[in-house]
């Protein structure tokens, strides 16, 4: 594997990352969890752009299904301890470039989202970090998972439901497929689970639980190519344990672990042509690691993808020459690529 980085500018507290399509050209997108900016960068000619200034609070910008040239982001998450304010906007890019920002909704402590499709209807699924704060470290109200269908005028607001309650310290929350099933998943102090999508807009959400220990971030994939999906988390909450779950006779048994510092970043998907999981710290070493399983010797094998800067996010894209890494190195204050060559 090799591996070229590239710095494309700087960008404090940078921390949410987005690659998408802009005017048909390949965006990288990112935004500040400060008091700042969200920008654009052209994937060809790494020419920059401001998308907003202020704001910030930035957790997550997330391409709407279907729709060209739009996006929904969070902006006003700040600070962690009193995120009330935090609110959705839409973002839309006209013909010239130039971004308008609406706001949709205010939902407080909102921490992650995703955006999906139910019979082509538009739909939101997001992730409350909890109800209410008293102080920086108090869990003493624990968040939840909602769900809510959007309107067709994307800038309205629509009701949400809880799917999920009881969150302690919820944090991590990704997309994907579980037993066949659209889902996503989410994990809290309470452990990590699974929610289904269904197929019909009248159909029953469902949810299962998958792992009973505290879990900050997570993600899946089948890095050793047998059919079933493991599961990559950071654990505990921002914590120091980096782990890989295969299941073993109906057990969740760990199969390759290493040590972080504040655990941030767990990636899963192909890199290089192979199944990978990265996975990645802000603080200490900054080591963002990748994972791949060595068919030959039978064991995962770990590949340093960077030990400078601390991302807090990122966004992988695999084109047909390479893939590519987009990084919001936060420790640093610096958006960076990766471009990966099998």
């Amino acid at each position: 594997m090799k591996i070229r980085k590239e710095v494309l500018g700087e960008l404090e507290r940078a921390y949410a990352t987005c690659i998408m399509e802009v005017n048909d050209e390949l965006t990288y997108i990112v935004a500040s969890e400060g008091h700042t900016s969200c920008i654009a960068y052209n994937a060809v000619t790494k020419e920059s752009s401001v998308i907003w200034d202020k704001p910030g609070g930035t957790m997550n910008i997330i391409p709407v299904p279907n729709r060209k040239n739009e996006f929904v982001a969070t902006q006003k998450f700040f600070p962690t301890f009193n995120s009330k304010e935090s609110q959705i906007v839409h973002g839309k890019c006209d013909i010239d470039g130039k971004w308008t920002i609406t706001p949709i909704m205010t939902i407080p402590y909102l921490h992650r989202f995703d955006l999906f499709l139910i019979e082509d209807e538009l739909y939101f699924i997001g992730g409350i970090l909890c109800d209410d704060k008293e102080y920086k470290d108090d869990w003493s109200k624990p968040g939840r998972a909602v769900i809510g269908k959007m309107n067709d005028d994307i800038t309205k607001e629509f009701e949400l439901t809880t799917v999920i309650d009881g969150l302690t310290k919820h944090h991590g929350f990704c997309a994907g497929e579980w037993n066949g099933r659209k889902a996503f998943f989410v994990t809290a102090q309470e452990g990590a689970y699974v929610i289904y999508v269904p197929e019909k807009q009248d159909g029953k959400w469902e949810t299962e639980q998958l792992l009973s220990c505290p879990v900050s971030d997570m993600a899946i994939c089948d890095i050793d190519n047998d059919g079933e999906l493991e599961i990559a988390t950071i654990e505990p909450f921002h914590g120091e344990d980096g782990k890989i779950y295969k299941n073993v006779d109906g057990e969740w048994k760990i199969v390759c672990n290493h040590t972080y510092e504040f655990g941030h970043v767990v990636w899963g998907g192909t890199l290089a042509g192979e199944k990978s999981f990265i996975i990645g710290g802000r603080k200490g070493k900054q080591e963002v690691i990748c994972y791949q399983y060595n068919e030959e010797i039978g064991i995962i094998s770990k590949t340093l993808i960077d030990n400078v800067g601390g991302p807090s996010n990122i966004s992988v894209i695999n084109l047909e020459d390479k893939d590519v890494i987009l990084a919001a190195n936060r420790q640093i204050g610096q958006v960076a690529i990766y471009e990966i060559i099998k």
